[in-house]
């Protein structure tokens, strides 16, 4: 088959995740959906292609829409999937060009970037030797460009990261002490509980699980790194023994460029621009006189 044309009534779309090369990072779980209709805008327009007349697309006995569905649990090798439009059980009247036209539906799910190209596609109908009619093959094109080509669409994804620091201020300041954090990354229709998401602390790499609490602990200076965070999932930080000891607690969140206080323990959503957490434990005491 020439690149671009399908012999018999089988269309083929392929969607690739083209940014797609690091298995640590998370494939979201989405499905993606494309839809092929009738090329309306050659009705009434006498245009020919190879002596038959382009008349619209005949949408009867055509399933309209097909889904390309990605996982969790899909890997760089699993990044590029197919489906099939079918137009052997289309009612074609008579011989010709049946123009469609086929685009992807942007479903909005956070961090993904559809792709908004439209593909034309054009269905050769010829008799079928028993008084009927046939698909024989099919031909498709960019939209605006001449060349045949297979119809591919292509998404990506961003991801984000997270990092959180210890802060020991004051005159009374346990500098070398270990404080004790909990993180909580929880799931969503998108992310599902049980996947791992990389953290790294002075060079070394954990397994954070959705939906399970995960402990670690943190000096004065130190801070754990989460460089692959999905867009779009709602995390928690506690400190877990935050305002003891004579200690006052605070943590400030960064955002990207914008700086507020954060409230340990409140579910915090991810976006593109980077999350950054410092929590300052601050004990000043008083020098007892006389």
């Amino acid at each position: 088959e020439t690149a671009g044309v399908t012999n018999g009534a089988q269309l083929t779309i392929k969607k690739t995740i083209a940014n797609y090369n690091d298995s640590e990072v998370l494939m979201p779980k989405a499905i993606f959906t494309f839809e092929v209709k009738p090329d309306n805008s050659v009705t009434g327009v006498e245009k020919t292609v190879d002596g038959l007349t382009i008349k619209a697309g005949i949408a009867e006995g055509l399933v309209k829409t097909g889904n390309v569905e990605y996982s969790n649990t899909d890997k760089v090798e699993n990044k590029d999937k197919t489906t099939t439009f079918d137009f052997s059980t289309v009612k074609f009247p008579e011989v010709g060009v049946y123009r469609y036209t086929v685009s992807e539906t942007d479903s909005k799910v956070s961090g993904i970037k559809y792709d908004t190209k439209t593909w034309i596609v054009d269905v050769y109908v010829v008799n079928d030797g028993n008084g009927g009619f046939k698909a024989q093959y099919i031909v498709s094109k960019e939209k605006g460009q001449n060349d045949k080509k297979p119809v591919v669409f292509e998404n990506s994804f961003k991801t984000t990261s997270l990092k959180v620091e210890k802060q020991v201020t004051g005159n009374t300041g346990e500098l070398k002490k270990d404080f004790n954090f909990t993180l909580t990354i929880n799931p969503n229709d998108n992310f599902v509980a049980g996947q791992v998401i990389k953290l790294e602390k002075g060079g070394i790499k954990a397994d954070v699980k959705i939906g399970e609490p995960y402990k670690f602990a943190l000096k004065n200076g130190e801070k754990v790194t989460l460089s692959k965070l999905p867009v779009g999932i709602t995390y928690s930080i506690i400190e877990d023994d935050a305002g003891k000891d004579g200690y006052k607690t605070t943590a400030i969140l960064k955002d990207g460029e914008q700086s507020s206080t954060y409230e340990l323990g409140k579910n915090q959503k991810t976006d593109e621009s980077a999350d950054e957490i410092v929590v300052t434990n601050n004990r000043e005491t008083q020098v007892p006189t006389g």
